[in-house]
């Protein structure tokens, strides 16, 4: 090769070569000073954007994780909240059982009542108070809350908590048929039972006979409730329908099949001989007799089978003779606040038919504190003849009456008697005929007895029963706080398992997204952080040649010398 001065290539070459070198040194130093591989988009332009990507979504996935925990923190206290309103349940349930038995007073059923109101507040009280970050959860606003747990929209969990207070909970249906005046045997379906299929009971016969009646198929009913949702029970029970007076049965005085023959009685049955004469018999008929607070005489059949009169148990008992023959009311309950819907045949026999009125009222948890009006005390089964509480005297006419009822001429009403009875006997005015009753029994006609009062109805005269007191404070009240508490409970635990449904789907998407933001997250390192490892190799061999770079420009320079020789 020829010798140049100007132009010194070998020089030149080695300079190129030490640049390149150098900016690869400073990469390599920038790379184990930052930890990263890419320092600028000019280091790996597609590996940055794929990195950036991965970048966002890991950090979205944290702040999703973020969400998921502040959403199980509202869930666990909501959780929390009502395991203490289940608690009050269950001592309000336990209260109302303690009330339903007849060996307490009216001073200690109050008492036990003003201690179900106060748990009641306490009840509703932890309903409205309940919240998170201001936010109320058990008051019923907490309806499909979404709570985003997704690196992109939209990817969110709902949650919904229900109302827990006592208005909103507990809502218990009652449904009572029409006192049943015919024997027979009886079929009842109840429809939909499960929202899909009915569920059809086996006939039952409904008569005055050891095994039958609205008992026995109570029974049918009761078996299967766990699978239906639906309960029952009976009052088969003839009310006299004023205080007794005195009077005979006659000598043809039977109860279910069962004689007993002549009976004389005192007014009130102060002596006992009516009560004491059916009571004899009683583990034959099934039926017991005894009078209540008001002098009433009282026919109750305690295993459901019907009660039948045969002959005549005499007027001053105040039995009516369209309640000769009584098979009861029949009674169903069902926890959910929904209507009961059966069909069957001769659904008639036991106070169900169709041209029957089925006395129907849905109770919530609240309403139970306060009074209980007619017709749903009515609905609860507390009244042993249908009518909102009333018992309907269906005779059109006082004389009608008056003779079908053993108030003949003969009993001392007659028109010679000198009350003048003979308007009575063809009057049909329902102010007479409310007259000629308190004749009978002692009953005002103004409605100022203790047991009745008198209203005029299109099919004569209905005696309508009075409002029924508060929650506990009868046997009967008592028995339904309890069904109504055991809805409450039922409505809870529903609430607290759909919401702990949703903590666990929580909880299953948090352990999913943990894992894949740190599959992300190794995914971007793998492109953005640098291996010490190769770039300390790297870094060696780029500080190398950068040394023999100098090296050989220098070499390069010395070159040149050499023509200096050839000039000597």
């Amino acid at each position: 090769m020829g010798f140049r001065i100007n132009t010194n290539i070998g020089a030149m070459n080695a300079h190129a070569n030490s640049t390149m070198t150098a900016r690869e040194l400073d990469k390599s130093l920038s790379r184990l000073s930052s930890g990263l591989r890419i320092n600028s988009a000019a280091d790996d332009a597609s590996g940055m954007a794929i990195a950036d990507s991965l970048r966002s979504q890991a950090a979205t996935l944290g702040q999703a994780i973020n969400n998921g925990n502040d959403a199980i923190g509202i869930l666990q206290t909501a959780d929390k909240a009502m395991d203490e309103q289940l608690k009050i349940l269950d001592t309000i349930k336990v209260k109302a059982t303690q009330a339903a038995q007849d060996g307490q007073s009216m001073k200690t059923r109050n008492m036990l009542q003003a201690d179900i109101n106060r748990l009641m507040e306490e009840l509703d009280n932890i309903a409205n108070t309940t919240s998170f970050n201001g936010k109320q959860l058990l008051s019923g606003g907490f309806v499909n809350q979404e709570f985003q747990i997704g690196s992109q929209s939209n990817q969110s969990v709902k949650a919904s908590i229900g109302p827990t207070q006592s208005s909103k909970i507990g809502v218990t249906r009652f449904e009572t048929g029409s006192a049943a005046h015919s024997s027979g045997v009886a079929q009842v379906t109840i429809k939909n039972y499960n929202g899909i299929d009915d569920f059809k009971f086996p006939p039952v016969i409904i008569s005055t006979s050891v095994g039958t009646g609205l008992g026995a198929l109570a029974e049918e009913i009761n078996r299967v409730a766990d699978v239906t949702g639906v309960r029952a029970n009976f009052l088969v029970q003839t009310t006299g329908i004023g205080p007794m007076k005195a009077g005979k049965t006659d000598a043809a005085f039977s109860i279910n099949g069962v004689k007993i023959g002549e009976v004389a009685y005192q007014d009130g049955d102060n002596n006992g001989a009516l009560i004491s004469a059916i009571n004899s018999v009683k583990d034959t008929t099934g039926v017991e007799a005894a009078k209540d607070e008001n002098g009433r005489l009282l026919l109750t059949s305690r295993d459901g089978r019907g009660i039948k009169i045969d002959g005549n148990i005499g007027p001053g008992s105040g039995i009516l003779k369209t309640n000769y023959e009584n098979y009861g009311r029949l009674s169903l309950i069902k926890n959910d606040g929904k209507d009961i819907l059966i069909s069957g045949t001769n659904l008639s026999a036991v106070g169900m038919g169709t041209t029957d009125m089925i006395s129907q009222a849905s109770i919530s948890l609240r309403e139970s504190k306060g009074q209980i009006d007619t017709n749903v005390a009515d609905a609860m089964g507390f009244n042993a003849y249908k009518g909102g509480g009333k018992m309907i005297i269906t005779y059109s006419s006082v004389s009608a009456f008056m003779s079908a009822n053993g108030m003949s001429e003969g009993s001392g009403f007659s028109i010679g008697s000198g009350k003048d009875m003979s308007k009575l006997y063809n009057s049909t005015d329902a102010g007479l005929y409310a007259t000629a009753f308190s004749l009978v029994f002692g009953v005002s006609a103004n409605g100022n007895s203790q047991f009745i009062n008198f209203q005029t109805s299109a099919g004569g005269i209905t005696v309508a029963a009075k409002d029924q007191q508060a929650g506990v404070t009868t046997l009967k009240g008592a028995m339904a706080v309890m069904d109504i508490a055991e809805t409450a409970t039922r409505n809870l635990d529903a609430i607290r398992a759909d919401i702990g449904s949703v903590q666990n789907q929580i909880t299953a998407t948090l352990n999913n997204i943990s894992v894949t933001q740190v599959n992300i997250k190794s995914a971007e390192s793998n492109i953005r952080d640098v291996d010490f490892a190769a770039e300390s190799a790297n870094f060696a061999k780029f500080n190398i040649l950068a040394q023999s770079g100098s090296y050989a420009m220098s070499q390069a320079n010395a070159v040149q010398q050499n023509v200096l020789k050839l000039l000597q």
